[in-house]
């Protein structure tokens, strides 16, 4: 769920001024859920005051939820911002020093932002670039993905057929994968990075999948200095392909093996790749990203519970593989709890 917590009075001026805060009033409106740091009570007022910022907002609006009081928790993130990392798409507009903020970003990779300093606009970038057959990027998905990237800390592939292919007996999708993660992965967190892959266990007996992990964890753990732990849920997933980060929607009409597996620089087959920040389309009176987000995980988070609970009970068999899960064979990845 995308979610933002906010101060009450920051949150009074993005109501009550649209005009100062465009953005932020769209967000406002849009159908996320708003925690607020105030008490029931007060909130109680506040949504039957006909002159109060929060009430004129959502009265004047067809998608706006109604707010939550949470006083008590957002104080207590503010006297520990790790806390935050459990609420892994979520936004948060707090009372704290800028230099925190900016360093808890960098830290976390969560969108916190002090109200002292509270930008233009956060999350509204979109990309899209057609990928011809045979098409060449001297630097791989480096070459793809040329933008500043969104703050992550977490991030779920689902394609069907990720690991099906292989070029001159090498798999595309694990070559595919390796130099993804490196053109995508932050370049600095103080956590651990969580990544789950969702896909056809292509026909390979578990011990085939036990060395191949292996071999993937080696080179990933290559790619960054921070810890990087991968999952494999390898299971029939849902059709479509998407990517989904903390506040990444992504979509690629023909899977994210992309690049020969041999020729790493060659597009394969004719292809595309959009990148949505979760906030890009608030203009659009469909279905928002983080909308699209959520409704895809809902998806994979029940795909995730079926292969968990089959595989805790009967092991690793074809079609329910789990790699990389905690050891009672529930999902570790933040996005996916």
């Amino acid at each position: 769920m995308t979610a933002l917590y906010s101060e009450q009075e920051i949150l009074d001026e993005i109501a009550l001024f649209p005009e100062d805060f465009p953005h932020w009033n769209k967000v406002l409106k849009s159908g996320v859920h708003i925690c607020i740091n105030i008490n029931d009570d007060n909130l109680d007022e506040k949504l039957i005051n006909p002159e109060d910022p929060i009430f004129l907002a959502y009265n004047s609006s067809a998608t706006m939820e109604v707010p939550t009081a949470l006083d008590i928790y957002i104080e207590s993130i503010k006297t520990d911002l790790t806390q935050t990392i459990e609420k892994p798409r979520s936004i948060f507009l707090l009372d704290i020093q800028d230099a925190i903020a900016i360093k808890t970003r960098e830290d976390l990779g969560t969108a916190i932002y002090s109200v002292h300093n509270l930008p233009e606009k956060i999350l509204d970038f979109s990309y899209y670039i057609d990928l011809e057959k045979n098409k060449t990027f001297p630097s791989n998905w480096k070459g793809v993905i040329t933008f500043d990237k969104a703050l992550s800390n977490s991030l779920i592939i689902t394609d069907n057929y990720y690991f099906s292919n292989e070029d001159k007996g090498i798999n595309r999708g694990f070559s595919n994968l390796i130099n993804f993660l490196d053109a995508y992965l932050p370049d600095m967190l103080a956590i651990d990075y969580q990544i789950a892959i969702i896909a056809n266990d292509c026909d390979k007996p578990e011990s085939w999948w036990i060395k191949e992990y292996g071999k993937l964890m080696t080179e990933i753990r290559k790619l960054r200095l921070f810890p990087i732990h991968l999952e494999l849920i390898l299971t029939e997933t849902i059709h479509r392909r998407r990517l989904v980060s903390n506040y990444v929607f992504g979509k690629m009409d023909q899977g994210y093996d992309l690049f020969h597996a041999k020729n790493i620089d060659t597009v394969k087959l004719d292809n595309d790749f959009e990148h949505l920040e979760i906030f890009s389309n608030l203009d659009n009176n469909g279905t928002k990203h983080f909308q699209s987000a959520s409704i895809t995980l809902d998806k994979l988070e029940k795909k995730c519970l079926e292969v968990s609970e089959f595989v805790k009970v009967s092991g690793n068999t074809a079609q329910r593989m789990l790699f990389g899960c905690n050891k009672d064979k529930t999902i570790k990845n933040r996005l996916l709890n």
